[in-house]
């Protein structure tokens, strides 16, 4: 049988070492006459903070604002886990700018951009005739490890809600706890006779 598809290799795999980043960004506390900065990944995680690194495809788009909406409104939710947000786009930090002062609205948390596509490569998201990122979520434990990825092809929008839920699953889990399927924060963890308990 022979495949049509292009084989290549991600740098980002769970369990592992996440690819290091800097990228321009918008920065949520900057004021407006100076909003532009930059998000590296190791001064994030020398603060101790998880890292919640999500990719979309476009600024000015239909689905995307609906997904940095949402995280947006969870911001203070991510914040009170340890947790800090980067969006990240293959758009310009003017392209970011204009669209949350156009139409996104201010963002409280990090509006990166990966222009030149290094980080998209890195994370396995690249679309390359098109230079944009797929829907691709990571989260990246203070010690740098990727704990979990999730991509989206298309325009199918991504859950969240579920996003924090797994942020919380995987703090549990490194906290020494085993978490049963489908675990809701505030419900029962297991013992290691597979027995819940809280």
């Amino acid at each position: 049988m022979k495949y049509e598809n292009d084989f290549y290799v991600t740098a980002a795999k769970v369990g592992k070492q996440a690819p290091r980043f800097e990228m321009e960004a918008v920065m949520p506390e900057r004021n407006d006459l100076d909003r532009f900065g930059k998000v590296n990944l190791d001064n994030l995680l020398n603060d101790g903070k998880w890292v919640v690194l999500y990719f979309y495809p476009l600024d000015f788009t239909f689905v995307c604002p609906t997904e940095i909406q949402r995280f947006n409104e969870l911001n203070k939710a991510f914040e009170d886990k340890g947790a800090v947000l980067v969006a990240t786009s293959t758009d310009s930090v003017f392209s970011h700018l204009a669209w949350q002062e156009k139409e996104l609205g201010h963002l409280d948390h990090i509006h990166a951009s990966d222009a030149n596509h290094v980080v998209s490569e890195a994370y396995g998201v690249l679309e390359e005739e098109k230079g944009i990122a797929w829907r691709g979520t990571f989260i990246i434990a203070p010690n740098g490890i990727l704990k979990a990825a999730h991509v989206n092809h298309g325009e199918g929008g991504r859950n969240v809600d579920e996003v924090l839920r797994t942020l919380e699953v995987f703090q549990n889990e490194i906290a020494g706890k085993l978490v049963p399927c489908g675990w809701q924060p505030g419900k029962k963890f297991l013992d290691k006779d597979n027995k819940e308990k809280k």
